[in-house]
């Protein structure tokens, strides 16, 4: 019994984190430099997730590059960059992934 209660008031919690800004968002008005801060917040987010994924860190060396993600990258940043969708870029590369996974 304890577990679910836990685990209902987890998914509430998480759900006011994640969702009540959004509509407070748009009752506040912001000042134009903070706006300007938010137009480069989601690039840096993902740039920072990106450079994280691709790179390998070596004690002692210079970090080396992961070509299986890298070559996965290529097809799912190109699709995402066309076709403006995050869910079928995600899918792109998740399957791309998975074909490289598999050949090697």
């Amino acid at each position: 019994m304890y577990f679910y209660l836990t685990l209902l008031f987890s998914v509430i919690i998480t759900w006011i984190i994640r969702v009540v800004p959004f509509p407070l968002a748009k009752a506040i008005q912001f000042p134009p430099f903070f706006k300007r801060f938010l137009t480069y917040l989601s690039l840096s987010m993902m740039t920072s997730l990106l450079v994280s994924e691709l790179l390998i860190l070596h004690q002692g060396s210079l970090p080396t590059l992961d070509w299986m993600r890298t070559l996965a990258m290529i097809p799912s940043f190109l699709v995402g960059y066309f076709r403006k969708s995050l869910m079928l870029s995600v899918m792109t590369g998740v399957v791309i992934m998975a074909c490289l996974r598999l050949i090697s």
